[in-house]
C-alpha cells in the first residue's frame, strides 16, 4: 500500500463527495517554464541589490543562483512524486449563494474513531505544501492506527488546485471561511474541529471560530 493510500481513507462519518486528486503538471508547461527562464533578463548589479543584510531588497546573486537551480538542477517530476505521496481530494462545495466550488485539500486521515479533526490553513503567498513537512513528521510516528488526529490542509479558493472565486461578486475571507467550513462539515466533522492559520490563514480561522459553532478551537 502507497503511503498515500495508507492514510487516505475517508473519515466514516464523511458525507460529501471526496474524489482523489492527484499533480501532473504537463510537460508542455514544464517546457515553457524552462524557455521563459532562458529569456528571463537579470537586472545588473546595484548597491541596494548587492547588500548582505537584503535590507533593501532580493539579492541579485540569489536571484543568478535561483535561476539557475531551476534552469539545471531542480527536478519538478522528483518533487511531484513527494506530494502524492500525500493524500489529496477535491469536492464540490456549494455556498449559500448558490455558487460551487472546487476546494482541494490534503490530509492525513486516522482510523481512530476518536481522532481530533484539525483544519490547518496556509497563508499568502503560501499554499497547501507549507504543511508537507508536519505531514511527513506524523506519519514517520504514526500509523492510520494510532493516528490521532485528522490532519486537513485545504487550498484557498483562488489557490493552486481550489477554483478561483468568482468574477460577479466582492469575494472576502468571511466567504473563505464559511467554504472551509462546509467543507469540514461534510467530512463529517459536524461534531467540532480544531484550526490553526498562518499569516491570512490566521485571519480566517479566527472567523471561522466566531461564526461557525463546529469549530471548538483554534
Amino acid at each position: 500500500m502507497t503511503p498515500a493510500a495508507e492514510f487516505g481513507e475517508l473519515p466514516h462519518q464523511a458525507t460529501g463527495i471526496f474524489k482523489p486528486f492527484t499533480v501532473n503538471v504537463p510537460e508542455q508547461q514544464l517546457q515553457n517554464l524552462q524557455a521563459l527562464l532562458k529569456l528571463c533578463p537579470i537586472t545588473p548589479e546595484t548597491y541596494e541589490n548587492s547588500l548582505a543584510d537584503s535590507h533593501l531588497g532580493i539579492r541579485r546573486d540569489w536571484i543568478l543562483e535561483a535561476v539557475n537551480s531551476w534552469k539545471t538542477t531542480f527536478d519538478w517530476r522528483r518533487r511531484e512524486d513527494y506530494i502524492n505521496s500525500f493524500p489529496a481530494y477535491t469536492s464540490q462545495i456549494v455556498d449559500d449563494d448558490g455558487h460551487s466550488y472546487t476546494m482541494h485539500l490534503a490530509a492525513l486521515f486516522s482510523k481512530k474513531v476518536d481522532a481530533i479533526p484539525i483544519v490547518m490553513i496556509h497563508g499568502w503567498p503560501g499554499s497547501f505544501l507549507e504543511f508537507l513537512p508536519i505531514f511527513d513528521l506524523l506519519r514517520e510516528k504514526y500509523t492510520p492506527e494510532s493516528l490521532p488526529y485528522h490532519v486537513v490542509v485545504p487550498s484557498l479558493p483562488g489557490y493552486t488546485f481550489s477554483s478561483p472565486p468568482p468574477a460577479d461578486k466582492n469575494f472576502q475571507l468571511q466567504d473563505a471561511a464559511r467554504l472551509i467550513n462546509k467543507l469540514g462539515l461534510s467530512l463529517g466533522f459536524s461534531n467540532g474541529y480544531v484550526v490553526q492559520g498562518g499569516d491570512v490563514g490566521s485571519r480566517v480561522a479566527r472567523i471561522i471560530a466566531v461564526e461557525h459553532d463546529a469549530c471548538r478551537g483554534m
